[in-house]
């Protein structure tokens, strides 16, 4: 009892030292990739006690010391996350880069930065255990320390949706059916692009190669397995201030607002607003030139996943029509107690497309 009082009299309230009317307190979130593509996002800091989560509609452009001006392009150019090309011949010949972004009638400006020169991508391997494939890099680096390095990839792969169905309904007579043609949404390509940064600290590390830098993970169970994947590495050197300012900024993602995660208002960024330079903004810009690789990987690694969710039993006398306005399917006859029935399932079990997928073949694809 002594024990349990001794730990209870350690519990007292906590408030942390943190601003409540952080309401429209503009978060950027930038990398100026020069030779790739650079990526800026724009949030708003939200109070502790908020279930409210906005998006606020921003512009943005890069700018280089030669008075080049680099603009998204197509449909994301007014957005909170957007795309800007810098791989030019302008942006390799600039040497200073800075963002400029436009949210909410005011205007946040990036300090100036130069990229640090770009490292060579040796190899992309694979490698796996009993339950996951993992993603590795070999680089060559311009320096003998290399320092402080960060990676951003795009992922793309062929998937099959979990079912092959065999049978088909008419809702016009609710009546099943077969087909001799084959089924048209089973295989697509779905693309993923993480906006976090890979980070990796080199620095006690001696010579200019590396090798095996953990990049990206993922089941062998998962559909990245099923027939072919590819990645798109983005590697870039990285400053020892944006190196620490990330990695606090995902340990805070990471503890999701404990206790014990960093305090936001002590990360310093590099962004100030035109009109009042006093005002709040948080996040960071940071710079690099970029070098970029693409692999395939094959089926090699797959582990066959034996679904366990039963289908659903849609007897025709107990309304198949709600069933099939809730985006349910027939799948193929199943035993329930003995009895054969129809077994139904959600359409995104049979097709690629409602799944999350395209049936466009990306330009790149082997």
């Amino acid at each position: 009892m002594l024990a349990a009082l001794c730990a209870v009299s350690c519990i007292y309230p906590y408030q942390p030292d943190i601003s409540q009317d952080v309401n429209k307190t503009v978060v950027v979130d930038g990398n100026i990739l020069v030779g790739g593509i650079s990526t800026i996002s724009v949030g708003y800091l939200s109070p502790l006690d908020s279930y409210l989560w906005e998006a606020p509609t921003a512009t943005a452009y890069i700018e280089d010391d030669l008075g080049n001006l680099y603009r998204p392009t197509g449909a994301g150019s007014s957005t909170s996350y957007l795309y800007i090309p810098t791989d030019s011949p302008q942006a390799l010949a600039a040497t200073s880069f800075r963002a400029v972004v436009k949210v909410d009638g005011e205007t946040y400006v990036s300090d100036w930065t130069t990229p640090d020169p770009a490292p060579v991508i040796t190899d992309i391997h694979f490698k796996a255990d009993d339950n996951y494939v993992y993603v590795e890099a070999d680089l060559d680096t311009p320096v003998e320390n290399p320092g402080y390095m960060g990676f951003l990839y795009e992922e793309t792969w062929e998937f099959h949706s979990d079912f092959y169905p065999i049978y088909f309904v008419n809702p016009e007579t609710w009546s099943y059916y077969t087909t001799l043609e084959d089924y048209p949404y089973y295989w697509c390509y779905r693309t993923y692009t993480p906006m976090r940064v890979v980070l990796a600290d080199l620095t006690n590390l001696n010579g200019g190669h590396v090798r095996d830098i953990p990049v990206n993970s993922f089941s062998r169970y998962d559909g990245r397995n099923h027939r072919k994947y590819s990645i798109l590495l983005k590697a870039f050197a990285l400053s020892k201030e944006a190196y620490q300012f990330n990695k606090q900024m995902q340990e805070m993602s990471d503890l999701g607002g404990d206790l014990f995660s960093p305090d936001p208002g002590a990360l310093e960024g590099n962004l100030t607003c035109e009109s009042d330079p006093a005002r709040e903004v948080m996040g960071l810009v940071l710079s690099g030139r970029v070098a970029t690789r693409r692999v395939f990987l094959d089926s090699r690694y797959q582990l066959i996943r034996r679904f366990s969710y039963p289908l659903v039993d849609v007897p025709f006398d107990e309304m198949p029509h709600f069933y099939y306005d809730m985006d349910y399917r027939p799948i193929d006859y199943i035993e329930i107690d003995g009895a054969r029935v129809m077994g139904w399932g959600p359409e995104r079990c049979i097709n690629c497309i409602a799944a999350g997928g395209t049936q466009v073949k990306p330009d790149f694809w082997e």
